[in-house]
Parts: structure tokens; sequence; C-alpha cells
């Protein structure tokens, strides 16, 4: 009983979610094992399919992945609009800090959340997703966020040499990746000491007191004693 009612429900799938499943099946394979050692076969067995099915909806592997690229492309896209704040210099950077350490840490943007364990999952696997994902976000903010802590300089908030940009993304991404694997996990198992609000504030601190922002700066654009 129990199997027909599964194959009844495979049934009503319509193609678009059939597609949906296959390319939400490639993204984990190709993230474990890479282009060259993802296999279809693997694919449709994660999504439920025959392996027919795959390349009903997909002409060839090399075409999957490309979809699999595209839907990366756009969730990149997507989180590059939420997180970037449009004020410029110190302002900007330490509200564009605070917005991404609040969906780290309480876990709502579940979009979002996700797309941090696919980068752990891949750095766990041939890293081959991850870096490209570093790569593109580099070319994204880069040049902003030099812009940005250049001007912070001028104001007088920042202290000590101006970090390379890319390692500032970078450095404060790797922090918010293993945080929000962390901040995943039952209460019970959080080593964190702090509540959630407390929580962004000290990861916001950490970074800004990195990059080199004075206390004062810091505390008045937080708004924070």
């Amino acid at each position: 009983m129990h199997k027909n009612r599964t194959v009844a429900l495979k049934q009503r799938l319509s193609g678009y979610q059939r597609k949906a499943l296959i390319l939400e099946a490639a993204r984990g394979v190709f993230l474990r094992n890479g282009f060259e050692h993802g296999k279809t076969s693997e694919i449709a067995k994660g999504a439920g399919v025959s392996e027919a099915m795959v390349y009903r909806h997909f002409s060839s592997k090399a075409a999957l992945y490309r979809a699999v690229l595209r839907q990366t492309i756009r969730e990149q896209n997507e989180n590059h609009a939420v997180l970037m704040s449009t004020e410029q210099g110190t302002a900007g950077l330490i509200a564009t800090l605070k917005r991404y350490f609040e969906i780290v840490v309480a876990q709502r943007e579940e979009r979002m959340i996700s797309q941090f364990r696919l980068i752990m999952l891949s750095l766990a696997g041939d890293g081959s997703y991850a870096s490209l994902v570093y790569r593109r976000a580099l070319r994204m903010t880069g040049r902003s966020i030099l812009e940005a802590l250049k001007q912070a300089k001028e104001a007088g908030d920042l202290h000590g040499e101006i970090l390379d940009p890319a390692d500032t993304s970078m450095f404060v991404e790797h922090i918010g990746t293993v945080m929000s694997t962390i901040c995943a996990l039952p209460a019970a198992h959080q080593p964190y000491g702090s509540n959630q609000d407390a929580l962004v504030l000290s990861a916001l601190r950490f970074c800004c007191r990195g990059l080199g922002f004075t206390e004062e700066a810091i505390t008045r654009h937080l708004g924070t004693g």
C-alpha cells in the first residue's frame, strides 16, 4: 500500500517539479564530487527518478552542471541585493556586516542558510563549488569593500593598515559560514555564551576590531554604549 502511494505521488509530480528535484540532487552530487566524478546515476537516485528522466530534462551532464551554476549565480545575486547597504564608508560597511550576522545567527533566511551548508559540503569535497562562489563574491564586492575602508580611513574611523579587500571578504565569510553551521545545532549543543542579539553584536565587534575600526566608530555606528 505504501509503495503504491509513493508511486502515485511521483506520478502526480509536474515536469517542473521533477526538474527541480533533479537540479537539487545534482547540486549535492557535484558539490561532493565535482563535475568530472559526479555521476548522473547518483543524481537520478537522489532525485528519485530514472537516469533516462534526467536526460529527458537535461541533454547532458554538462548541461545539468551549467544549470546548477546558473542557479548559484541567481542566488548569489539575490544575496548581494539583500546584504549590501546603500550607505557609504564606515556606516555602510558596518550596516552590511550587521545584516550578515543577523542572518547567520537568527537562521531565518532558509535560502541563505542552506547556501552556507552547501559551502561547507563543498569544502569537505573537492572545493570547486566553494571556489566558484568565493571568486564571484570577490568580483562583486571587492571594489566596494576597498572604497568603504578607504573612506573610513579618511574619516579617522580606521587605524592601522587597510587590509586587502579579498582577505577582508574571505575572513568575514569564513566566520559567518562556521557560525551558521554551529547556530543550526540544537540550542543545547551550541557553545556560544550569548543570546542571539548579543551574539550578533559580539561577532560584529570582533570583525570590526580586526579590520581596524576604532572603538568610538564601532559604538557610534552601532548606536550602543
